[in-house]
């Protein structure tokens, strides 16, 4: 009976190879955002091994790339798909895998080579476009899932810190990448300098119409980014103003270097530096925001007449309840139900308030005991 059932998986195993292998390759299809098999299934091993074979059969270095990004976005879609059913160790897994498939992209770039270097920095300027595309996906992804850990009471901070975690790793992988490129442009850059009589004024100027008509809008995007942190900064200090919050001048001096060498490397033209700068700015302030948040939860229990009010705030929620209870195990484990906080972060926080007739009682049970034991 094993035997017959593991000759079934074997034709089927089979049979889904032979449509991989006698498919048509084209890596520059058209991507889905559909994540398809997620890394909770157990074929998820198997539906990665199909993608390894599908980019082996892709020919050239270019196609190579694209068809890594490809893939990538395959990954993307089931980090998001998993962060959003709460399965993070699963979207760890999905998130490893996009990394070490973005490795794959950034060394099929190292290799690209043509005989004329203009053609060759065109191919890679081609798979600029599709990582572009991928980093907006990727943007897309961080903002929508953003929402998610700013809805306090769906999430533990243990879990909003791995979903950050996750997230930044996203960026980094990508950003990689975009430092290759950028390297690999500027090598070639050389190159036609070499070969041909052209100054570097003229240089810039083929390399600007090729990314124009290709659709790579890296120096709109560097402008985004640095007109996104000033208006992040304008909207901090704002709320810190009206809220009568004390921001860090430590801070704000980081901030505003950051974003004086955005502004600078735009200047000079390295957008992608530039997009860089501005992103890790904004990213300082997120981080001083979600400091001034923690500070400002806090639970408060008041213990009066055999029962206990509850008053928890955390940001923009606010819970408040009776309980028919004075045990604190059981009020910290009613207030976790209510909120999804864990027994550590509500510990954490919460400040509990006796009255005095009950500490009293408190105190008089405790003498009770004592002189029980006395006897």
């Amino acid at each position: 009976m094993v035997n017959k059932k593991e000759g079934y998986i074997k034709c089927i195993i089979f049979g889904v190879l032979l449509i991989v292998l006698t498919s048509p390759v084209n890596a520059q299809q058209t991507t889905t955002i559909d994540p398809g098999v997620t890394p909770d299934s157990f074929l998820w091993g198997l539906d990665k091994a199909f993608d390894q074979v599908t980019l082996l059969l892709v020919a050239g270095d270019v196609d190579k790339a694209k068809k890594g990004l490809e893939i990538a976005e395959e990954r993307l879609a089931e980090i998001r798909e998993m962060i959003k059913e709460n399965k993070l160790g699963e979207a760890k897994k999905a998130q490893e895998a996009h990394g070490k498939t973005l490795l794959k992209v950034k060394e099929k770039v190292k290799e690209v080579e043509e005989d004329d270097s203009l053609q060759e920095i065109e191919k890679v300027i081609e798979i600029e476009k599709e990582l572009e595309k991928h980093d907006d996906d990727v943007e897309q992804t961080f903002g929508e899932l953003k929402v998610k850990i700013e809805i306090k009471g769906e999430i533990t901070q243990e879990q909003k810190d791995l979903i950050n975690s996750i997230l930044n790793s996203l960026k980094g992988q990508t950003g990689e990448v975009e430092i290759e490129i950028e390297n690999k442009k500027n090598k070639i850059k050389i190159e036609i300098e070499q070969e041909t009589d052209k100054s570097e004024g003229e240089i810039e100027i083929e390399i600007e119409s090729i990314e124009k008509e290709k659709g790579v809008k890296k120096q709109k995007k560097a402008l985004e980014a640095i007109e996104d942190a000033d208006e992040e900064l304008n909207k901090f200090l704002e709320e810190a103003g009206e809220e009568n919050i004390t921001i860090s001048q430590d801070v704000l001096d980081q901030f505003n270097s950051l974003l004086d060498q955005a502004k600078s490397k735009f200047d000079q033209g390295n957008y992608v530096e530039a997009r860089r700068l501005a992103k890790q700015a904004e990213k300082l302030l997120d981080d001083e925001k979600e400091e001034e948040e923690l500070n400002e939860n806090g639970i408060k229990v008041e213990i009066k007449d055999g029962k206990a009010e509850v008053v928890v705030e955390i940001g923009d929620s606010k819970w408040k309840f009776e309980l028919e209870t004075t045990d604190l195990d059981t009020i910290i484990n009613e207030i976790a139900v209510r909120t999804g906080l864990s027994s550590e972060e509500i510990n954490a926080i919460m400040k509990v308030e006796i009255d005095g007739d009950e500490e009293e009682q408190e105190a008089g049970d405790e003498n009770e005991g004592l002189e029980g034991d006395e006897e």
